[in-house]
């Protein structure tokens, strides 16, 4: 990191020489309670889930190409929160794009995550987003994927992520959508619906919900996107790994599903705000 990187910083940050993470968190000042919901320990390779499908990960992925789009696109700084580990931000960030900071709780994820890509610098924090260690309005484009539900305190990290924005600059949050049409179908039906995995959740957001919270903070221009409109039984999905079938099936699920169902019912969503000038 050069001295311009480090003068975005609100205060002195240690970094580590051995694993190059920046670390801007007291463990020792939590409680039990944040230890746990903030799961510091906790470590998760999708790509060696058994739970985990083909399509959904390619869900995943549409789900990430559509927040390159849509927030990072163009910004020359862009902060990830929760992101490392097998995240695929930096595949899709633009040519516009020359620093990337990534903070999460979890050593794990860090650890995970590469220090550069072509000839973006990226910067790893072990940091929550209740407390981010930026100076006011400087950086450009913030994604917050799938990490919402596990946070302390949403409204802080939201008045926290408008508060380093720059004026104009996007925020885009990716989430499980709760309420998607097939979960609804299911519940309807009384058929237990089996989550992807078991990663404790703090909250459970609709998208409504998190439009709210953006408008709240201050956030203008506040849309949402349905995606993943599809689902398939697992035995199914786990044979769809040909690229034929998984270009097929995101085609059912993300354009022609979508025109059916609301942008409120999708299995996953974005929401997207602007900070005002």
């Amino acid at each position: 990191m050069d001295e311009s990187q480090e003068s975005i910083f609100k205060c002195s940050i240690n970094r580590d020489p051995y694993s190059l993470i920046y670390t801007h968190l007291n463990i020792d000042l939590l409680d039990q309670h944040a230890k746990t919901n903030l799961e510091l320990d906790y470590e998760w390779d999708y790509l060696k889930d058994p739970v985990i499908t083909p399509t959904i990960v390619h869900e995943w992925d549409f789900l990430d190409l559509l927040l390159s789009r849509k927030v990072t696109s163009g910004a020359e700084k862009v902060l990830s929160i929760g992101g490392g580990g097998n995240s695929r931000t930096h595949l899709h960030l633009s040519s516009s794009t020359t620093d990337l900071f990534v903070l999460n709780s979890g050593l794990w994820d860090l650890r995970n995550y590469p220090d550069k890509y072509r000839s973006v610098d990226i910067t790893k924090i072990l940091g929550i987003a209740e407390d981010l260690p930026f100076i006011n309005s400087c950086i450009k484009a913030i994604e917050i994927p799938s990490t919402l539900d596990h946070v302390l305190d949403p409204k802080k990290v939201v008045s926290e992520a408008i508060r380093v924005l720059q004026p104009n600059g996007r925020i885009g949050i990716t989430l499980g959508n709760q309420e998607s049409w097939y979960r609804s179908t299911l519940n309807f039906l009384r058929i237990k619906f089996d989550d992807n995995h078991t990663h404790a959740h703090s909250f459970h957001f609709s998208p409504k919900d998190v439009e709210v919270l953006l408008i709240s903070a201050g956030f203008t221009n506040v849309q949402t996107f349905g995606t993943a409109y599809l689902k398939l039984p697992k035995f199914v999905e786990m044979r769809m790994f040909k690229g034929r079938l998984l270009a097929l099936h995101r085609f059912i699920s993300n354009r022609v599903l979508k025109h059916i169902f609301s942008r409120y019912r999708g299995g996953m969503f974005l929401v997207i705000g602007v900070k005002p000038r």
